[in-house]
């Protein structure tokens, strides 16, 4: 077996010093990345609304090895925020990263924003009037008699005070243009406020009775007689 000489150990050692560094620092190598991440809200309790304007994403930067960044999908990465037990009212919560599920080999240096500040209201429910749509005109010499919801009234639900402040539903417009006849459809009804919802049905049938124009005119000046048998008549004119 030939030993290797003083220097050509030497060199050799030093060699696998220098791959043994390499893989050190190399292993070391960090890079980052800034993504939006949505907000989960978990436990709501069921008889709390949220309103305002939600935050329904922050932005998460995150550090791993290169290779881990590039490969990254951001659909595994959300923010969680538990509510259970929560109760009416402004609620300020602050986001941790422990708070953040990301894939093993990544770490949450950074959340913008931190502090997010929810606002919760009791549902609440009532009983509104549907108000009917109809567009266009007649033909000429009818007129619209008279319009009509079948359901007259729907039930809608939400936070209480948009709930309190809702008088009335609308419905899909109703065309009665060039009609000589009553006109019904079945029409989607919609709700001004997009935090409120409806409860059971959402269509109802909306009908305009479509009759001949009835006109009053006033005559000045008529005699009026009686005939067939005496009748007393006041007044005369």
């Amino acid at each position: 077996m030939k030993v290797l000489s003083g220097d050509t150990a030497l060199r050799l050692a030093s060699l696998a010093l220098a791959v043994g560094l390499w893989f050190v620092i190399a292993g070391r190598q960090t890079a980052e990345r800034g993504l939006p991440v949505p907000v989960e809200l978990r436990n709501v309790p069921r008889d709390l609304e949220l309103t305002g304007d939600a935050v329904n994403t922050v932005d998460v930067r995150v550090r791993a090895s290169p290779g881990l960044i590039n490969s990254l999908d951001a659909g595994t990465i959300r923010a969680t925020i538990d509510l259970a037990g929560a109760e009416e009212g402004e609620r300020i919560v602050q986001l941790a990263p422990d708070q953040i599920q990301a894939p093993q080999g990544f770490r949450v240096i950074k959340i913008t924003p931190s502090l997010l500040t929810l606002n919760l209201e009791r549902t609440m429910r009532k009983t509104i009037p549907v108000r009917p749509r109809v567009i266009g005109r007649p033909a000429p010499g009818f007129e619209v008699a008279e319009i009509t919801s079948e359901p007259a009234e729907v039930r809608v639900a939400g936070p209480r005070s948009r709930v309190q402040e809702i008088e009335s539903a609308f419905t899909e417009p109703v065309s009665v243009e060039g009609a000589e006849t009553t006109a019904a459809q079945l029409v989607n009804v919609g709700l001004e406020d997009p935090l409120l919802r409806l409860e059971g049905g959402s269509r109802v049938r909306v009908t305009a009775v479509v009759s001949e124009t009835r006109e009053t005119r006033r005559f000045e000046g008529l005699r009026v007689e009686a005939r067939g048998r005496p009748a007393r008549l006041s007044p005369l004119r």
